[in-house]
């Protein structure tokens, strides 16, 4: 299996069924370059993750993030303090547009969900606006709704999981906004 992990993190475009893309950096602070890639496998129309870790642990998470067409794929960044952060995007497809940011973290001997961000509009419907920013880590987040709507502080319940618990549905803190 060892064997399995380099080759995955080298593997081409057109082996990962047109899109996997790459990022390295110092994702839990201990002075070794650690990778992350996410790739499409062209399963289910969604990417896994892949995170190799300088300490040598390997952990894979399946199917994290929508992969759209040209233009709307995921995308990986780390940081200036290190977390990696997984973005994905509906910015062409129909009316509802919105972006989707996991923000993950090395914590407590553990990479985790640490933050999560959604932001969302309508493109006939210009008061069908928002964002919800969570902070999985402390408890807090900001929220609005609305074109004019001022941004409110709220408590954030959903606790930081490790990933391997990915947060596949939105947050109820996030989900309670779009109902």
């Amino acid at each position: 299996m060892r064997w399995i992990i380099p080759f995955l993190l080298a593997a081409s475009p057109a082996w990962a069924e047109g899109f996997s893309m790459q990022i390295s950096g110092d994702f839990t602070g201990d002075g070794v370059e650690d990778h992350a890639a996410l790739m499409d496998f062209g399963r289910t129309g969604d990417a896994d993750l892949l995170l190799k870790l300088g300490g040598g642990e390997t952990l894979w998470v399946q199917d994290v993030v929508w992969v759209g067409g040209i233009g709307q794929q995921p995308s990986l960044t780390v940081t200036p303090n290190g977390s990696l952060q997984v973005m994905s995007h509906n910015s062409a497809i129909g009316r509802n547009r919105w972006e989707q940011i996991h923000t993950l973290a090395w914590r407590d001997g553990a990479m985790r969900i640490a933050g999560y961000t959604y932001r969302w509009y309508d493109t006939l419907n210009l008061d069908d606006i928002g964002s919800c920013d969570l902070n999985l880590l402390s408890g807090k987040g900001e929220v609005s709704t609305g074109q004019d709507s001022a941004t409110r502080v709220i408590s954030v319940m959903t606790p930081a999981y490790p990933i391997q618990h990915w947060i596949y549905d939105m947050p109820p803190e996030c989900a309670a906004l779009l109902e």
